[in-house]
């Protein structure tokens, strides 16, 4: 009835050495810790009564930690249990109703470019019922995380914990070949915590959508959207959104679009209800030119404090041609948005507004007149970034700017280029008329030898007329111009950006340069090296200067025994916040040789930011032997 494949197992043994220094000559702490590890894992596979009843998969493991940590004044030696496994099952995975079970346990280290490793316990769970009609498939699904994160001495702004729970259902049905329909359901209850925030929301999400294809050859179709959310806890509100997309493919290059949208948003005692329309065209001439057009008018409805309308439009051309030279690239677009705000007064409310994080220039939040106090910056899972750790918030003619930092403590961190969303409220004007006018133009050639040569040009005219504050028009015109090279492993890139700004003008220049090649059958290495000069005028200026290097390399020695290296280094000129200079090397090496696998590593961590030094060199050692 119960079959299982051979236990397989493992043997680990773990040395741990670390070295923390962090603070300024005043306030310095340090500490020192060892820590030893062994552990054994097993694990199997099998089935019960038959694979297509019950199939699974079992690991488990059991172990033994002895840590002592020295910090401050302050001595301790502990032991304690280490444990983790992994459970997986299928139930019936060809029958039309089948089910699955995940479950597991671990402990890992987190790298943090130049601030040391965290060391991280996660636990989830995970179940899920599938009912495979051919009417109406369903999916019912249940999961929970906890994960925990603090780094290996004892300092409390390391800390950082999120809970996790979850519930999803969803079915969808084919009403014909043409015609498809989907629900969702999805309620989540989640709480963070860090240094000095605790953040809990408990949030149900419905989606309903639908999809027809109509015509001769189905070349028409028609899209609808419902979203519901509803939000409690540390932060309330609720969304409804519902929308319908029509596309019509008169012939094969000529389509017209139409979009209808209604937002209605609620949070706290602050509500707007948004109806928008919108219809565009797009026609293809050959294979060189796509052309678009797009028209739209929105009303929204702001409850106790007025209305807001409004319209305009998008004209954009995509151009690509060979020539003897190469390839060309061209696009323009240009944009025109009229808005007319009328009656009450108080406060509106954004939810959600999305923009990329980039670690020189400031991002600048899209209203005007923001509360600072009711900013919250959030990642896409939900989780909240640290303000002063994460990020930082100035003020300047109205607008509001995010600084973001990359080499925040406290997680979660921004990384570079990723999206990120920002909910607050602002002041709401009794009457205020703008227009805005946004040019974009973009040309590239890429040259038969590899050799690309650019120019961007951004314009944006905006005329704000305001009963109440005399504001000054977010107005900038800029140049960029760069070359830049590739070909096989080698990148190189030279670029040159001004703007003159009614808000934050500035220049930039910036040099990149990036190289990977294989050095013989074993062994590869790469190297990256980029400088950038920002410099801000007024009213806020500013000077950033910032060039970073790295370099890797793995090559295996022989048949056992291979070694991995990387170098990262940064330096990193800020008149208004300081200086940020360090280095971060990780090496291993690394011995396999049948059932045996060991690996000595370092990692070593110099950074002095901001006036504060961190230092930290940890080293370890690691054995496993399988059977």
């Amino acid at each position: 009835m119960v079959r299982h494949d051979k236990v397989r197992g493992e043997l680990e043994a773990v040395a741990e050495y670390r070295t923390d220094e962090q603070g300024t000559d005043v306030a310095r702490r340090e500490s020192e810790s060892r820590t030893f590890e062994e552990r054994i894992r097993l694990k199997t596979r099998g089935d019960v009564y038959h694979p297509d009843f019950l199939n699974y998969d079992v690991a488990v493991g059991v172990g033994l930690t002895q840590q002592h940590l020295e910090y401050d004044d302050v001595s301790s030696s502990e032991s304690d249990t280490l444990n983790d496994y992994s459970v997986s099952a299928q139930l019936l995975r060809t029958k039309p109703l089948s089910g699955t079970f995940d479950a597991g346990k671990s402990q890992d280290l987190i790298a943090r470019q130049f601030l040391g490793s965290l060391r991280a316990e996660r636990e989830n769970l995970a179940a899920s019922a599938f009912l495979r009609s051919e009417r109406v498939p369903m999916t019912f699904q249940y999961s929970s995380s906890e994960t925990a994160q603090d780094g290996f001495t004892d300092v409390a702004r390391d800390f950082f914990r999120r809970d996790d729970e979850r519930f999803r259902y969803s079915a969808s049905t084919a009403f014909s070949e043409t015609s498809h329909a989907r629900f969702d359901f999805d309620r989540t209850e989640s709480r963070q915590e860090s240094v000095g925030a605790i953040v809990d929301t408990e949030t149900d999400t419905y989606r309903l959508a639908h999809d027809y294809q109509f015509g001769e050859a189905d070349e028409h179709r028609l899209d609808s959207f419902f979203n519901y959310v509803d939000q409690t806890g540390s932060f309330d509100f609720e969304s409804l959104r519902w929308q319908e997309r029509l596309r019509l493919q008169h012939s094969p290059s000529l389509a017209t679009k139409y979009n209808f949208q209604l937002i209605d948003l609620e949070r706290d005692t602050l509500r707007s209800e948004e109806v928008r329309g919108q219809a565009g065209i797009e026609h293809r001439l050959y294979e060189s030119l796509v052309t678009t057009a797009d028209a739209f008018v929105s009303e929204t409805d702001l409850d106790a404090q007025g209305s807001l309308s409004q319209h305009g439009g998008v004209l954009a051309f995509n151009y690509r041609k060979e020539n003897p030279w190469g390839m060309l690239f061209a696009n323009y677009t240009t944009n025109l948005t009229q808005s007319e705000q009328s009656g009450g007064g108080g406060t509106g409310v954004i939810v959600n507004e999305t923009h990329i994080a980039t670690e020189l220039e400031p991002v600048q939040l899209n209203r005007t007149g923001i509360d600072v106090l009711s900013i919250r910056v959030k990642d896409t899972d939900g989780s909240f970034f640290s303000e002063g750790d994460d990020y930082t918030v100035t003020e300047s003619n109205g607008r509001i700017w995010l600084t973001i930092s990359t080499l925040g403590a406290i997680p979660p961190n921004f990384t570079e280029g990723q999206t990120f969303f920002v909910d607050y409220t602002f002041f709401v004007e009794p009457e205020r008329e703008e227009e805005t006018f946004r040019q974009n133009f973009t040309i590239r050639e890429r040259f038969g030898n590899d050799v690309s040569l650019y120019y961007a040009y951004r314009r944006q005219d905006q005329d704000v007329r305001s009963t109440l504050t005399d504001l000054t028009p977010d107005e900038y015109t800029t140049n960029t111009v760069g070359a830049d090279y590739a070909r096989k492993g080698l990148f190189l890139l030279a670029e040159y950006s001004k703007e003159d700004s009614t808000q934050l003008p500035s220049t930039s220049r910036r040099l990149e340069g990036r190289y990977a090649w294989p050095i013989g059958t074993a062994t590869s290495a790469s190297v990256r090296v980029s400088n950038q000069w920002l410099e801000f005028e007024e009213p806020d200026k500013r000077n950033v200067t910032l060039f970073k290097s790295g370099a890797e390399i793995f090559t295996r020695l022989s048949g056992a025994y291979s070694v991995a290296a990387g170098l990262d280094y940064r330096d990193e000129d800020d008149t208004r916040f300081g200086t940020t200079r360090g280095f971060q090397l990780d090496t291993k090496l690394r011995y396999q040789f049948r059932q045996l696998d060991v690996t000595l590593g370092t990692e070593l961590n110099f950074l002095s930011r901001r006036d504060d030094e961190i230092e930290s060199v940890f080293v370890y050692l690691q054995a496993r032997r399988f059977f």
